[in-house]
Protein backbone atom coordinates (compact mmCIF):
# COMPACT_ATOMS: atom_id res chain seq x y z
CA UNK A 1 0.00 0.00 0.00
CA UNK A 2 1.37 3.37 -0.96
CA UNK A 3 0.79 6.03 1.73
CA UNK A 4 3.07 8.61 0.22
CA UNK A 5 0.44 10.60 -1.70
CA UNK A 6 -1.98 11.05 1.29
CA UNK A 7 0.99 11.93 3.52
CA UNK A 8 2.27 14.44 0.97
CA UNK A 9 -1.24 15.88 0.64
CA UNK A 10 -1.63 16.20 4.44
CA UNK A 11 1.83 17.72 4.74
CA UNK A 12 1.09 20.19 1.94
CA UNK A 13 -2.26 21.12 3.52
CA UNK A 14 -0.60 21.67 6.92
CA UNK A 15 2.09 23.87 5.40
CA UNK A 16 -0.49 25.80 3.40
CA UNK A 17 -2.68 26.50 6.44
CA UNK A 18 0.31 27.35 8.66
CA UNK A 19 1.66 29.77 6.07
CA UNK A 20 -1.55 31.84 5.87
CA UNK A 21 -1.72 35.15 7.69
CA UNK A 22 -4.86 35.93 9.63
CA UNK A 23 -5.66 39.63 9.91
CA UNK A 24 -8.12 40.56 12.62
CA UNK A 25 -9.79 43.84 13.50
CA UNK A 26 -10.60 42.80 17.03
CA UNK A 27 -8.82 41.97 20.25
CA UNK A 28 -8.25 38.43 21.45
CA UNK A 29 -11.44 38.55 23.52
CA UNK A 30 -13.57 39.54 20.50
CA UNK A 31 -13.94 43.23 21.26
CA UNK A 32 -13.22 45.80 18.55
CA UNK A 33 -9.84 47.51 18.55
CA UNK A 34 -9.71 50.90 20.29
CA UNK A 35 -9.73 54.01 18.12
CA UNK A 36 -6.44 55.52 17.04
CA UNK A 37 -4.96 58.03 19.48
CA UNK A 38 -5.50 61.67 18.68
CA UNK A 39 -3.57 64.70 19.86
CA UNK A 40 -5.88 66.95 21.90
CA UNK A 41 -5.96 70.63 21.07
CA UNK A 42 -3.98 72.87 23.44
CA UNK A 43 -5.39 76.20 24.57
CA UNK A 44 -3.89 79.18 22.72
CA UNK A 45 -1.82 81.58 24.84
CA UNK A 46 -4.51 84.29 25.01
CA UNK A 47 -7.32 82.08 26.31
CA UNK A 48 -7.89 82.76 30.03
CA UNK A 49 -7.62 80.08 32.70
CA UNK A 50 -11.04 79.18 34.06
CA UNK A 51 -10.47 75.96 36.04
CA UNK A 52 -7.82 74.53 38.35
CA UNK A 53 -7.34 71.02 39.64
CA UNK A 54 -5.22 70.35 42.72
CA UNK A 55 -3.83 66.91 43.58
CA UNK A 56 -2.48 66.60 47.11
CA UNK A 57 -0.15 63.84 48.28
CA UNK A 58 -2.04 61.34 50.44
CA UNK A 59 0.30 61.75 53.40
CA UNK A 60 2.42 64.69 54.48
CA UNK A 61 6.06 64.10 55.42
CA UNK A 62 8.13 65.15 58.42
CA UNK A 63 10.68 67.71 57.20
CA UNK A 64 12.36 68.41 60.55
CA UNK A 65 12.35 64.86 62.02
CA UNK A 66 10.39 65.78 65.14
CA UNK A 67 7.69 63.13 64.65
CA UNK A 68 5.07 65.58 63.35
CA UNK A 69 4.32 65.81 59.62
CA UNK A 70 4.71 69.31 58.20
CA UNK A 71 5.48 69.08 54.44
CA UNK A 72 2.89 68.38 51.74
CA UNK A 73 3.47 67.70 48.03
CA UNK A 74 1.00 69.29 45.61
CA UNK A 75 0.41 69.05 41.87
CA UNK A 76 -1.63 71.80 40.20
CA UNK A 77 -3.14 71.81 36.73
CA UNK A 78 -4.51 74.97 35.09
CA UNK A 79 -7.24 74.59 32.44
CA UNK A 80 -8.69 76.93 29.82
CA UNK A 81 -11.96 75.15 29.14
CA UNK A 82 -13.23 73.92 26.69
CA UNK A 83 -9.67 72.88 25.82
CA UNK A 84 -9.04 69.50 27.50
CA UNK A 85 -5.34 69.76 28.33
CA UNK A 86 -3.83 71.79 31.18
CA UNK A 87 -1.35 74.57 30.42
CA UNK A 88 1.32 76.70 32.09
CA UNK A 89 0.42 80.36 32.63
CA UNK A 90 1.84 83.40 34.36
CA UNK A 91 0.25 84.29 37.67
CA UNK A 92 0.34 83.35 41.34
CA UNK A 93 -0.58 79.99 42.83
CA UNK A 94 -2.03 80.25 46.32
CA UNK A 95 -2.53 77.49 48.87
CA UNK A 96 -4.19 78.03 52.26
CA UNK A 97 -4.37 75.64 55.22
CA UNK A 98 -7.27 75.89 57.68
CA UNK A 99 -8.37 74.08 60.80
CA UNK A 100 -10.92 71.37 59.92
CA UNK A 101 -14.26 72.82 58.89
CA UNK A 102 -13.16 76.49 58.73
CA UNK A 103 -12.00 76.81 55.10
CA UNK A 104 -15.30 78.19 53.84
CA UNK A 105 -15.95 78.33 50.09
CA UNK A 106 -14.66 80.31 47.09
CA UNK A 107 -17.50 82.83 47.50
CA UNK A 108 -16.93 83.10 51.28
CA UNK A 109 -13.41 81.94 52.24
CA UNK A 110 -12.58 81.21 55.87
CA UNK A 111 -11.34 84.10 58.01
CA UNK A 112 -8.28 82.72 59.75
CA UNK A 113 -6.05 80.36 57.76
CA UNK A 114 -3.20 78.69 59.65
CA UNK A 115 -0.87 79.40 56.74
CA UNK A 116 -1.09 80.87 53.23
CA UNK A 117 1.54 80.20 50.57
CA UNK A 118 1.66 82.53 47.53
CA UNK A 119 4.01 81.35 44.80
CA UNK A 120 4.45 83.20 41.50
CA UNK A 121 4.56 80.70 38.63
CA UNK A 122 7.86 82.21 37.45
CA UNK A 123 9.36 80.89 40.73
CA UNK A 124 8.12 77.41 39.84
CA UNK A 125 10.15 76.92 36.66
CA UNK A 126 11.83 73.89 38.24
CA UNK A 127 8.42 72.67 39.37
CA UNK A 128 6.98 72.62 35.86
CA UNK A 129 6.41 69.16 34.46
CA UNK A 130 4.55 67.25 31.78
CA UNK A 131 2.62 64.08 32.54
CA UNK A 132 -0.11 62.01 30.90
CA UNK A 133 -2.57 64.63 32.14
CA UNK A 134 -0.62 67.49 30.57
CA UNK A 135 1.40 70.49 31.77
CA UNK A 136 1.37 71.16 35.49
CA UNK A 137 3.21 72.47 38.52
CA UNK A 138 4.65 70.24 41.25
CA UNK A 139 5.92 71.69 44.52
CA UNK A 140 5.90 71.29 48.30
CA UNK A 141 4.59 73.51 51.06
CA UNK A 142 5.58 73.23 54.70
CA UNK A 143 3.85 74.38 57.87
CA UNK A 144 7.35 75.45 58.99
CA UNK A 145 7.69 78.01 56.15
CA UNK A 146 7.99 81.66 57.23
CA UNK A 147 8.46 80.78 60.90
CA UNK A 148 5.39 78.54 61.18
CA UNK A 149 5.15 75.43 63.34
CA UNK A 150 3.78 71.92 62.98
CA UNK A 151 1.77 71.86 66.24
CA UNK A 152 -1.85 71.85 65.08
CA UNK A 153 -5.19 71.44 66.82
CA UNK A 154 -6.62 68.09 65.78
CA UNK A 155 -5.20 65.57 63.36
CA UNK A 156 -6.15 67.05 59.97
CA UNK A 157 -6.17 70.31 58.04
CA UNK A 158 -8.36 71.63 55.23
CA UNK A 159 -6.59 72.94 52.12
CA UNK A 160 -7.88 75.24 49.38
CA UNK A 161 -6.03 76.39 46.29
CA UNK A 162 -6.56 79.25 43.86
CA UNK A 163 -4.78 80.85 40.93
CA UNK A 164 -4.56 84.59 40.39
CA UNK A 165 -3.73 85.31 36.71
CA UNK A 166 -1.03 87.89 35.95
CA UNK A 167 -3.60 89.72 33.80
CA UNK A 168 -5.43 90.84 36.95
CA UNK A 169 -8.53 88.75 36.19
CA UNK A 170 -10.57 87.28 39.04
CA UNK A 171 -8.96 84.37 40.90
CA UNK A 172 -9.84 80.83 39.86
CA UNK A 173 -10.54 78.49 42.78
CA UNK A 174 -9.73 74.80 42.93
CA UNK A 175 -12.32 72.10 42.77
CA UNK A 176 -13.19 72.10 46.49
CA UNK A 177 -11.74 71.81 49.97
CA UNK A 178 -9.40 68.87 50.64
CA UNK A 179 -8.89 67.45 54.13
CA UNK A 180 -5.44 65.97 54.72
CA UNK A 181 -4.51 63.98 57.85
CA UNK A 182 -1.54 65.43 59.75
CA UNK A 183 -1.39 62.74 62.43
CA UNK A 184 1.79 62.44 64.49
CA UNK A 185 3.89 59.50 63.35
CA UNK A 186 4.26 56.33 65.39
CA UNK A 187 7.65 55.60 66.90
CA UNK A 188 9.99 54.34 64.17
CA UNK A 189 7.64 55.29 61.31
CA UNK A 190 9.25 57.05 58.36
CA UNK A 191 7.41 59.17 55.76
Amino acid sequence: MNYSSPICFALGLTLGVAGCETVSKETSDGRPMPPHARVPQTAPEGVPINAISALYAPKPTDGDANGRPDRLSIELYLFARPYPTPVWREGTLNVAAYRMGTAGSPSAPGDHPIHVWSIPTRDLDLGRFRSLIGEGYRFQVSLLDDGGNDHIDGTALDFVTWFRPASGAAPIWSDGVRSIAFEPMASGEVR
